[in-house]
């Protein structure tokens, strides 16, 4: 195997120990997918959620969001940030958190 082409092949290969570690200190799951990281939790009766996805640039943008359990097609979403270098995530994960808990349940179901 040859680790000098699987190293750095993302963002995510930067981020994900990052994230891992943030997401064991503040209590929250980490969904993994090829497309996107998805930061996890539930409070106030509701899902909440940091998303994180990678542009065709290689550019990172999160989204926080909240909805009400088995209805997600339902939900409050506002952007945290776009266009972001890996570092600039890592900086903002904590405020992402702090916009996710303020996001009220989503109207009209």
């Amino acid at each position: 195997m040859d680790e000098a082409k699987h190293e750095g092949d993302g963002p995510f290969d930067r981020l994900d120990p990052e994230l891992t570690v943030f997401a064991l200190a503040n209590g929250l799951d980490l969904a993994k997918s090829d497309d996107y990281r998805r930061l996890e939790w539930f409070s106030e009766g509701l899902e909440r959620a940091i998303l994180i996805y990678c542009d065709e640039t290689g550019r990172l943008h999160l989204q926080a969001m909240t909805w009400r359990s088995g209805k997600t097609e339902a939900r409050s979403e506002r952007t945290v940030g776009d266009a972001l270098a890996v570092d600039e995530v890592k900086g903002a994960l904590e405020r992402a958190i702090e916009i996710a808990n303020e996001l009220s349940a989503p109207s009209g179901e």
